[in-house]
């Protein structure tokens, strides 16, 4: 299994991740959480190796083969937090990728785990070897929020 990590909140995230490899999850990320997390000694992949795309500010998340690992099921877990909206904020730096991601992940949860927050990661870690359809459920219904 694959987990596909983007957050803007890095709180718990590399020992999150530390958990998930020592379970034999296949870490995938975006380049900024990628560098946090290999700077704190953890090996993860690009998400770029999936795509081939160079991953820019603009285009990090939108391809289509991350949504068909996703849908396929690939991709079993996705970790997204968006970084806080501000109203000064430029409309060019607005999040449309991760928003889709959570979405996707969401829609899928019955193949796919969605974290939407950092609170979270100790509830999914003590899940992995039971997930249930309604904890699936909730923590869709929570990404949606």
């Amino acid at each position: 299994m694959r987990a596909l990590i983007s957050v803007s909140n890095k709180a718990g995230i590399a020992e999150f991740t530390a958990r998930l490899k020592e379970v034999g999850i296949e870490i995938l990320a975006t380049e900024g959480t990628a560098r946090y997390l290999e700077e704190r000694g953890i090996k993860v992949r690009r998400l770029s190796e999936l795509t081939g795309l160079k991953e820019t500010h603009q285009l990090k998340t939108l391809h289509p083969a991350i949504y068909e690992a996703i849908f396929s099921g690939e991709i079993g877990i996705v970790v997204v937090n968006l970084y806080p909206f501000e109203k000064e904020l430029c409309l060019e730096n607005i999040d449309i990728g991760g928003v889709t991601l959570l979405r996707a992940a969401a829609k899928n949860y019955r193949r796919c785990l969605v974290v939407s927050r950092p609170e979270q990661y100790d509830e999914v870690i003590e899940n992995l070897k039971n997930v249930t359809e309604e904890f699936r459920l909730r923590l869709a219904c929570e990404a949606f929020k």
